[in-house]
């Protein structure tokens, strides 16, 4: 069997054998199925816009142990670097969570400085210095959840006075669109730490000393009230979970309801921010029924000691009732108590501590969003696989023990899925085909391409031997005696013969009992032709000057090997080539791209493909096994005596050294 073949079918075999390992893996998934993972949350209560139940991460090598809050919105890891206190007091440090210095760590790598964007539209912007470090889930001895090379930004501004970890999927770019970097939820779950790309959570509440709630993979069912309302994303990648609100509603002790809402909206549900915003009109009805006061100079709703007071008598629940439009269809109503809203803001977002109401003037649409005030309240689950999402109330029972449910992965092998509507009894089917049929598949698909590229190839071997033999001794083939060297010569080349002029003189027709066919070409040149050269006429025979002369020989060496003109390969195949056909006056090169940030380009190269039998130029077998040495003298003698008027370019490809 020919080497060609020998290596297709070994490349072929080694393609297989690298899909069915793939099929491996998916069996051990499939077998496997990862559990969810539940993060622990740190018992501490953390923030200066109020009390918010924080988590550990540990970041770096050796590990540096901070504490951040969750954000439904990003994907990254966000840790307050040394910067952020350097203005502080000496309890700053631990009031944002701990500092993480890069510097100390052996595993930093600087990408370097950009924007945190998530919530420009909320006008809280800010930047970070970014890079990539080890993060690991909870303090020491949770090393199972521990990741290499991690996205982690060092933040500095006070709109984010603890850092945040990003549940969100989707991939960071630091350079251009092409080259984006995994977050960690999509790292957890491509290296089988998770089951799939979900989670459930709950912000927590300390008025009900309940801190928060957070399973990457799956959702706790002891937490929630199921209801059957599955929400699906929004058209807009940066805000997609986005429920419909279409009434917000008060209910005092007295059971007196109050409408707070004039028309439906559309709100996004963030948990890295802890404001409620609203549109103007909803903000004025809230301010009617609790007397609430807005403070320009803070743009927060303050309340004092006597306001609080009032509220508290009051008593009142705030009900949400949520859809997947602004009006109709199912909906689910979720109650948040005034305990929700009764916080504390601390320096230094305001000169001096004092209570607030969490509710914010929205500019526009774009600002209405439920932030991590209705996650106290609400239980959400998020299948980012499946592009839909759930919101039920919660529940905070302490003799219900953990339950914890796992969302299998749209692309699982098994067909329990657990779809993200809150039924413990309704399962999504998923018809998808076992890692058995997928390997048969793969294995049959191999080993049919595999009988289809050795059939062909031995079609094509009993071909090309016919040919062979069709031009095995050329020096015997009957010539019919209206046979025309020229005319052989002008089919293939495109040129007639020349005359005598010029500053060498052309090659004439040898006398004899055969007429003698000299091959072009060699086993790397894919152009042949043939040509035969008159002899009868002066000039034929001995040498003038520097010329070199052509004699027919007879026998089987019946081309004589002339010295070269010291032609290259590539510098021939430029020469042979027919005027009417596109030849290239230059080598083509590639392209280079703009560069973009940190992306180098690599320098273009210049390479040279020669035309192709199709353009014009003849495949002759029996050339392929004569030595090229031979051949490439015998085309350059050719080239002479075929287009004698081209004295100067054996100069230029000298010069161009190929």
């Amino acid at each position: 069997m020919r080497p060609w073949l020998l290596a297709a079918v070994g490349l072929l075999l080694h393609s297989s054998q690298a899909l069915l390992a793939q099929g491996d893996v998916l069996v051990d998934r499939a077998t496997t199925n990862p559990a969810p993972i539940v993060v622990p949350a740190s018992q501490n209560w953390d923030g200066v816009d109020g009390a918010w139940s924080s988590f550990t991460l540990r970041v770096g090598t050796p590990s540096q142990n901070v504490r951040v809050f969750i954000s439904t919105a990003g994907q990254e890891t966000w840790v307050v670097i040394a910067r952020g206190c350097a203005y502080g007091s000496s309890t700053c440090a631990d009031a944002r969570g701990g500092l993480f210095s890069p510097n100390t760590s052996s595993t930093w790598q600087y990408t370097g400085q950009y924007t945190l964007y998530i919530e420009d539209n909320l006008d809280l912007g800010g930047g970070g210095v970014f890079g990539n470090d080890t993060v690991g889930l909870g303090g020491q001895g949770s090393e199972a959840s521990t990741l290499d090379h991690q996205i982690v930004g060092g933040i500095v501004t006070e709109n984010f006075y603890l850092g945040m970890f990003g549940v969100n999927p989707k991939s960071t770019n630091f350079t251009n669109l092409t080259e984006g970097q995994p977050s960690y939820l999509s790292s957890l779950y491509t290296q089988g730490k998770i089951p799939s790309l979900s989670f459930g959570y709950t912000a927590g509440a300390q008025y009900r000393k309940w801190p928060f709630t957070l399973t990457l993979g799956g959702y706790d069912l002891a937490r929630f009230t199921p209801n059957n309302l599955t929400f699906t994303f929004a058209p807009d990648n940066s805000r997609d979970v986005v429920v419909g609100i279409q009434s917000i509603t008060s209910t005092d002790s007295k059971q007196t309801q109050t409408s707070l809402l004039p028309s439906g909206i559309l709100a996004y549900v963030d948990s890295t921010v802890p404001y409620i915003w609203l549109p103007s009109e909803a903000c004025q009805a809230f301010e009617k029924a609790f007397g609430l006061i807005y403070d320009s100079a803070s743009q927060l709703y303050l309340v004092d000691d006597s306001l609080h007071k009032s509220l508290l008598a009051l008593n009142a629940s705030v009900s949400f009732t949520l859809g997947n439009t602004i009006t109709g269809g199912q909906t689910v109503d979720i109650v948040l108590p005034y305990g929700s809203f009764d916080l504390t803001i601390k320096p230094p977002l305001v000169e001096n501590s004092t209570r607030y109401f969490p509710l914010k003037r929205a500019a526009n649409q774009t600002q209405y969003t439920l932030g991590r005030t209705f996650l106290q309240e609400a239980y959400l689950i998020v299948d980012w696989e499946r592009s839909n999402f759930s919101i039920s109330q919660c529940l905070f029972s302490e003799s219900l023990s953990q339950q914890i449910v796992t969302i299998r992965s749209i692309n699982a092998t098994s067909n329990s899925n657990v779809p993200p509507s809150n039924s413990d009894s309704a399962s999504t089917q998923n018809s998808s085909i076992s890692s058995g049929a997928i390997a048969g598949i793969v294995v049959g698909t191999i080993l049919f391409v595999a009988l289809l590229v050795v059939g062909l190839a031995l079609f094509l071997m009993r071909k090309r031997k016919k040919k062979t033999y069709s031009y095995t001794d050329t020096a015997e083939l009957p010539v019919p005696s209206s046979y025309r060297p020229a005319e052989h010569i002008t089919r293939f080349f495109g040129r007639k013969e020349l005359g005598d002029t010029g500053k060498y003189s052309r090659g004439h027709e040898l006398e004899g009992k055969h007429i003698t066919l000299p091959e072009l070409g060699s086993a790397s040149v894919p152009e042949k032709a043939y040509a035969e050269l008159d002899a009868n006429e002066p000039g034929s025979r001995g040498s003038q000057g520097s010329q070199t002369h052509i004699h027919e020989l007879v026998g089987e060496d019946f081309i004589a090997e002339l010295p070269s003109a010291d032609l290259t390969t590539r510098s021939l195949h430029e020469e042979i080539r027919s005027p009417a056909l596109s030849s290239p006056t230059s080598s083509p090169t590639s392209s280079p791209c703009l560069p973009s940030r940190n992306s180098p380009v690599s320098p273009a190269r210049t390479s040279f493909v020669p035309p192709s039998p199709q353009e014009g130029f003849i495949v002759s077998p029996v050339a392929q096994r004569r030595p090229a040495a031979k051949l490439a003298s015998l085309m350059s003698a050719m080239k002479y005596a075929v287009d004698p008027a081209q004295p100067s370019r054996h100069g230029e490809r000298s010069h161009s050294g190929g």
